[in-house]
């Protein structure tokens, strides 16, 4: 007998249309910020493809999407403060609102919920089975609060149009729904919709007419990313170290420079004395505001020649 590890994990390739993202700042860790502003998945995130030498089947699979692998740009007119950056990706929502709770006339033992497929933000969510696996999450009438932890899944979803059938002794009529490709309405059969053995009589809660839903997809998981926005780097701290610099003691400017020998910052250098017995009491290092070009290694060097 082999035995043998099964992975159940896949990479998402959810398109960027089923995306939301917010996020928020805040200048420091002592500071709370719980405002959270919605940014275009479609300008922040892009897919990723495979390596242009790796063939499918003889170039008929053209499409070649790296699954599970996003790029993350974060535009320079957003992101440009220093501070830390919490940014949430996550399934988009679609909220929308229950016509009805009934049943299918074909199978009266299948209850679930009926939606406009006009209330859906695309045709492809709209055709059969198009919401097959999405969240459902609902809105406490009462309150306009989302109910907690109260979740259910669609199990299928169908296009279908309403009909009313005699019930009982044939004198009352019901309302049902029957499979209609050209309904404008759509019935979402959800699980748990069905009783347990344990209570007979005890249906779960699958929604009431006229109540909230909360829809999203299950293509992947939310995922939280932190930023740390910094002035400098290690690379730059390094570079203030051990780098170059240039010491004008006649005016008393200290210059440093980057590699490529560009001016980085600038200080001014002076000594406090005791204005009675002239002993140096603090040696300062004050960073200049206006940063003057001429103290660069070209004019430096030239004076020196001269």
């Amino acid at each position: 007998m082999a035995i043998g590890n099964y992975g159940i994990v896949r990479g998402s390739d959810v398109r960027t249309e089923d995306i939301s993202v917010y996020y928020s700042y805040a200048p420091s860790r002592e500071e709370e910020n719980n405002e959270f502003i919605e940014l275009s998945a479609d300008e922040l995130l892009s897919e990723c493809k495979l390596p242009s030498t790796v063939e499918v089947l003889n170039g008929e699979y053209s499409e070649k999407l790296l699954e599970g692998m996003y790029n993350l740009k974060l535009s320079a007119n957003i992101f440009n403060q220093v501070g830390i950056y919490t940014i949430l990706i996550k399934p988009k929502v679609i909220p929308l609102k229950i016509i009805d709770c009934g049943v299918l006339s074909a199978f009266p033992n299948v209850k679930g919920i009926v939606i406009k497929s006009s209330d859906l933000p695309n045709e492809n969510l709209a055709s059969n089975n198009g919401l097959q696996g999405y969240r459902i999450e609902y809105v406490d009438i009462q309150n306009g609060n989302k109910i907690r932890n109260t979740v259910r899944y669609v199990v299928t979803s169908n296009k279908v149009a309403p009909i009313n059938e005699n019930v009982g002794d044939g004198s009352q009529k019901s309302t049902r729904y029957r499979f209609e490709d050209s309904g404008d309405s759509i019935f979402l059969q959800i699980t748990p919709s069905s009783v347990s053995g344990i209570k007979a009589n005890s249906f779960p809660f699958i929604g009431v007419p006229n109540q909230i839903i909360l829809l999203s997809n299950t293509f992947f998981s939310p995922i939280m990313v932190e930023v740390n926005m910094v002035e400098n780097t290690i690379d730059s701290v390094a570079e203030s170290i051990t780098g170059e610099q240039i010491r004008d003691v006649r005016n008393g400017i200290i210059t440093l420079f980057n590699k490529d020998r560009e001016i980085t910052n600038q200080y001014n250098s002076f000594i406090i004395k005791d204005d009675v017995t002239d002993v140096p009491l603090y040696e300062v290092k004050e960073k200049r505001t206006n940063i003057d070009n001429s103290q660069n290694f070209d004019n430096v060097l030239d004076e020196i020649n001269e």
